[in-house]
């Protein structure tokens, strides 16, 4: 009884002891968190930069002296939209993103599918295929995918900038792990009770699979989003280009007008961040989930 009795100093002591070893916890920690804070501020210092830069006049930029919130406009936004067709070109851009996404994610549903409960003879031979393609740079297919747009005579039209991008073997990849780790007695339950390949698919998989097919989504929509190289090539027209392409003509044509180039981007990002703020838990738990299994 008395061995098992703290006395005030022993107490004392391991207080003590914790107090010493939440310290050391701390200062093990401190180039961790200098290092993200680093990194933070190298990834976000752009992002801000652009975005105080649209509402602040130019002048005040290029002399760099007088702080920038003394002065709000929105006179930078006027010259962009003025100069640029950005407000058709966003169209643009939206009906890419979502033709693209929506591409990639019915066709890598289907080929993880068939990878996966398919009953194919080798699986992993084919999903070696699409795997190979990843190792492929898009720079060495450019110039075929170019020359095949042309001859089809989809050259210069929205079609052209998303019909490459219809499949993605990433998405295939992602969806192939989740569906391994698919209970293979619910699967054969749902056989045993007449339920189709389709049914299945939209009843049992998708619904247990929701992180998996948020991320896939975000990612298609992002990469759409962003596309700047190949809308440039297939593309000549103002009215059939993206927003990406409208914002660096606009920097071309308006070099010195900093203020409503930073506009132009002002505007193109904010579709991306609040997507991305808004999915950030899925695109972490669906690429942490299919990294695992």
């Amino acid at each position: 009884m008395s061995n098992t009795t703290k006395t005030p100093k022993t107490m004392g002591t391991s207080k003590t002891t914790e107090r010493s070893s939440a310290q050391r916890i701390n200062w093990r920690s401190t180039p961790t968190y200098v290092y993200l804070t680093v990194v933070a501020l190298l990834v976000a210092g752009p992002v801000l930069f652009a975005f105080v830069g649209a509402f602040t006049p130019t002048g005040t930029i290029i002399g760099g002296g007088a702080p920038w919130f003394t002065a709000w406009t929105l006179e930078n936004f006027s010259t962009a939209f003025r100069n640029s067709p950005l407000l058709a070109q966003f169209g643009n851009s939206v009906l890419v993103t979502l033709a693209q996404a929506s591409l990639q994610l019915v066709t890598s549903l289907m080929a993880a599918y068939a990878l996966v409960f398919g009953n194919l003879k080798r699986p992993n031979l084919v999903l070696a295929f699409f795997l190979v393609t990843m190792m492929i740079p898009s720079e060495t297919t450019i110039i075929a995918n170019y020359l095949t747009i042309r001859s089809i005579g989809l050259f210069d039209t929205l079609i052209a900038v998303f019909i490459p991008f219809a499949t993605s073997a990433y998405a295939v990849f992602l969806f192939r792990q989740a569906f391994k780790s698919f209970p293979k007695e619910i699967h054969e339950a749902a056989v045993l009770d007449g339920v189709g390949p389709v049914a299945f698919l939209f009843r049992f998989l998708l619904p247990l699979n929701k992180p998996i097919v948020m991320t896939i989504s975000l990612v298609s929509a992002i990469a759409a989003w962003n596309g700047y190289l190949w809308p440039l090539l297939i593309t000549e027209s103002p009215s059939s280009r993206t927003v990406q392409v409208g914002v660096a003509a606009l920097s071309d044509s308006l070099s010195v007008d900093v203020g409503s180039v930073l506009a132009g981007l002002a505007f193109v990002s904010l579709p991306m961040l609040i997507l991305v703020i808004f999915g950030q838990k899925f695109l972490t738990k669906g690429l942490t989930q299919g990294a695992v299994k």
